[in-house]
């Protein structure tokens, strides 16, 4: 298995027989590094978590003159153009059987969802925005009720055994920026983790606990690959 970090939330991951693109983001132009002709030859399927700029880019719905059976997983707050075909639109708290992978969604803390994808035997994790919003300049009940909604999601998937998660890491969160990894991590069995909404803040690996540093995998710049072993 391989997983391609692009940028800000936007990943790509390969097995043997599909891949999956998450969020991806290219900031106008700028951090646009795919070229789907290359991947034609598996299944392809495209997942938008919401609307916010940072997660939705249009240019995903070009690579369908590409690969005509490319398939779109899209929150159902996301509104396509009327000339894309294969696309499912996704509500939180669902499942979803979409050709040969299926899908659990979760109820994201702020728009949208997370998906959760089961695909050649493996389970693969995207929280999109569903995080654990801790603002200074909000008030203590909008940080409870936050906390709630987040706890209550992850607990969800507590009986669950994932292989990759990708997991926001927000340091404008400043000292709560890893609130939710780390109760995440506690409650489920996750065996490697990708930081991701880190505002290209590669130093946000400083912040890791020690005691997750063995699953948390550093990133270091855009558009890098690393290559997942099937045994880990």
């Amino acid at each position: 298995m391989q997983v391609t970090y692009f940028h800000h939330s936007g990943f790509m991951v390969e097995t043997k027989q599909h891949c999956m693109i998450f969020d991806y983001y290219t900031q106008n132009g700028k951090y646009d590094f795919l070229d789907i002709a290359k991947y034609r030859h598996k299944k392809i399927f495209v997942f938008v978590s919401h609307f916010h700029q940072d997660h939705y880019d249009r240019k995903i719905f070009e690579w369908q003159a590409v690969v005509p059976e490319i398939q779109y997983i899209l929150s159902d707050d996301v509104t396509p153009p009327r000339f894309v075909q294969n696309v499912h639109k996704v509500h939180f708290d669902k499942k979803y059987g979409i050709d040969s992978i299926s899908i659990e969604t979760f109820h994201s803390t702020d728009e949208g969802v997370a998906f959760l994808v089961n695909v050649d035997n493996k389970v693969i994790y995207h929280a999109g925005d569903l995080n654990w919003w801790h603002w200074k300049g909000e008030s203590e009940q909008f940080n409870k009720t936050i906390a709630g909604m987040y706890q209550k999601e992850i607990n969800k998937m507590k009986n669950k055994v994932i292989d990759v998660a990708f997991l926001p890491v927000d340091p404008r969160l400043e000292e709560n920026d890893i609130l939710a990894l780390d109760y995440m991590l506690k409650i489920v069995k996750v065996k490697q983790v990708f930081p991701m909404h880190f505002w290209e803040k590669y130093s946000i690996y400083e912040d890791i606990p020690n005691q997750y540093r063995e699953i948390v995998v550093p990133i270091h710049h855009t558009n890098e690959l690393f290559l997942i072993e099937e045994d880990y």
